[in-house]
């Protein structure tokens, strides 16, 4: 028998074109019309959970009839709804996990409205209760526009802002952006907190790294004319900084592409002249954002979503959307070399868009990123919508990320400042990293705070924290995977007159011998750690100096714990 021989180049060759995805039957997936979703793991058992609103066609008639809303459970990788929302379900809608009682159990906003009053526009505010979802809050909504959750009051506790279109009695309809405040015992409504849209997207993101939240709108204006705006945060105060070119009809997802640790961002929508249209804009660190536009692949009225699809550590991308009455589902893989996206012509994604939604996650814990697709497929003769899921078949492998190793938190100005460093990842870029930043009143708990930030340092109002708060950082690298936990931080939080009256200085900085350290109270204890958080011997002495002397040349972080509860770190530079 004749042996076969396959070329090395074509054998690549053959290697190169392998699907990247596959699907997975999910029978128990409703296909929804007008759809929203959000995934996260709802009972903290590792596994994530799909919330889905939209519409549905109940009596198999081809036409949509029934507002539907389902939590479904991940079992092992299948999929099946553990509580329906009946009446209280909502489509053209939108959907966000928050814990917004900081119990640890994630809730649910939805908005929309429901074919049981096709002009109430509703908004829901459902509690988790450890077994199921129960409604704590019903009010008027928005459709055509978006949700996000964030804290923007630096208080803990999580925020919310909707977008969109709202029918008001006596007005008409309106396109405002509102805040709802989140206060623990309920959210105070700040109507029209900044202009809005319809037919957009909005994100409220540090777009500097300064620790404030800033926002990015695009839309429709009530005016009807295509916008997009960018607002920069000063001292608590959203303000205009540049206009964008203008989009409509649009879906916005953020990362950092480029690994320069600021935040860029993908946008699919419809240019100023109603055409198709997908760019990528990056960020210079300041807030200011440079096209660039992926011609001839643009797509509108669908959605965008980030993640890193072949475990290489850099962020791509999944779109779906239309384009000349034809639906299409695309992936794009960034190319670290060339600094630009290119689109996986093996995707196998079955093609959807128009009103459809997106959603980037592990479904089954196999460590790659899979995908999740609902939307209208054009060339069905019955125009009818499709729930998809796509298995993720890389089989390149990601480690979950280290943890941050040297964790600090200050005391000023009326704030609790932490920073953190020493977190690495075998593929993602440290600067690219995001974080989950834990608080709590006692050691193991986030009951005052735990969410995502984007850089390597946050800060808490400090008016009604405990004197003394635990907390602590875990990584979180492109590919959406957890690192563990940092060791925990204790902190002792001062008093306003505490603050006023404790002066501490270290110097010189840079240091070659010694270390000087002057404060107003007694020092407790102190500690020097290297950059990879190994604590060093340098020795303090009786008259308050630290010794450097036998240290190596290089940068080392000093803490210093005072008498008086005060605790103080400053990054010292040893010539």
């Amino acid at each position: 028998m004749k042996k076969l021989y396959i070329p090395i180049l074509v054998l690549s060759a053959i290697v190169a074109k392998a699907q990247s995805f596959e699907e997975i039957s999910q029978p128990n997936l409703q296909n929804y019309f007008y759809s929203s979703a959000a995934v996260a793991d709802v009972d903290n058992d590792g596994i994530q959970e799909i919330f889905f609103t939209g519409a549905i066609d109940s009596d198999g008639d081809t036409n949509v009839d029934v507002t539907s809303n389902s939590l479904y459970k991940n079992t092992n990788g299948v999929f099946s709804s553990v509580q329906d929302f009946g009446d209280n379900s909502v489509h053209l809608s939108a959907v966000k996990f928050l814990d917004f009682d900081n119990d640890g159990l994630l809730d649910v906003i939805t908005t929309g409205l429901s074919y049981n009053d096709i002009v109430n526009y509703q908004q829901y505010r459902w509690k988790n209760t450890g077994s199921g979802f129960t409604l704590m809050n019903n009010a008027p909504g928005k459709i055509y526009g978006g949700l996000d959750v964030f804290d923007f009051n630096h208080d803990g506790k999580q925020d919310y802002a909707i977008n969109g279109t709202q029918y008001v009695a006596g007005v008409g309809f309106t396109h405002d952006l509102d805040l709802y405040l989140n206060h623990s015992s309920g959210f105070q409504q700040n109507t029209a907190w900044m202009p809005g849209t319809q037919n957009g997207s909005f994100k409220v993101i540090d777009l500097n790294n300064d620790n404030e939240l800033d926002l990015i709108v695009n839309g429709f204006n009530a005016e009807m004319e295509g916008t997009f705006t960018v607002y920069v945060n000063e001292n608590g105060t959203l303000v205009k900084k540049s206009e964008l070119p203008a989009v409509s009809d649009s879906k916005m997802s953020f990362a950092d592409f480029n690994g320069d640790g600021f935040q860029d961002f993908v946008v699919a929508a419809q240019d100023e002249n109603y055409d198709a249209y997908l760019a990528v804009f990056i960020n210079d660190g300041q807030g200011n954002f440079t096209e660039t536009k992926i011609d001839g692949e643009g797509l509108s009225a669908g959605n965008v979503e980030v993640g890193d699809l072949n475990n290489d550590g850099y962020y791509d991308f999944v779109v779906i959307g239309d384009y000349d009455y034809e639906s299409y589902s695309k992936v794009f893989l960034y190319n670290p070399q060339l600094q630009k996206f290119e689109k996986d012509e093996n995707a196998n994604l079955y093609n959807l868009g128009s009103q459809g939604t997106l959603a980037v996650f592990d479904y089954d814990n196999d460590g790659n990123l899979d995908v999740l697709a609902n939307g209208f497929d054009w060339s069905d003769p019955d125009l009818l919508p499709y729930t998809k899921l796509f298995r993720n078949t890389t089989t390149v492998t990601n480690q979950k990320p280290n943890a941050p190793t040297i964790l600090t938190a200050t005391d000023n100005d009326n704030k609790i400042n932490f920073s953190w460093s020493g977190a690495s990842d075998d593929k993602t870029p440290e600067l690219s990293l995001q974080y989950e930043l834990s608080v709590g009143s006692e050691a193991g708990k986030s009951d005052i705070a735990k969410y995502i930030v984007t850089n390597k340092s946050w800060y808490l109002d400090k008016t009604n924290l405990p004197s003394k708060i635990f907390w602590s950082v875990k990584s979180i690298d492109a590919s959406k995977k957890y690192s563990d936990k940092s060791q925990e931080k204790e902190f002792a939080v001062l008093g306003v007159a505490d603050v006023k009256n404790t002066i501490i200085s270290i110097y010189p900085n840079p240091v070659k011998d010694v270390l000087n350290v002057k404060s107003t109270s007694k020092i407790k204890s102190h500690k020097v750690y290297n950059l990879s958080g190994q604590i060093v011997n340098a020795r303090l002495t009786s008259d308050s100096t630290i010794d450097f002397s036998r240290l190596e040349k290089g940068i080392y972080v000093v803490e210093i714990q005072l008498e008086n509860g005060k605790k103080t770190t400053q990054k010292i530079i040893k010539n």
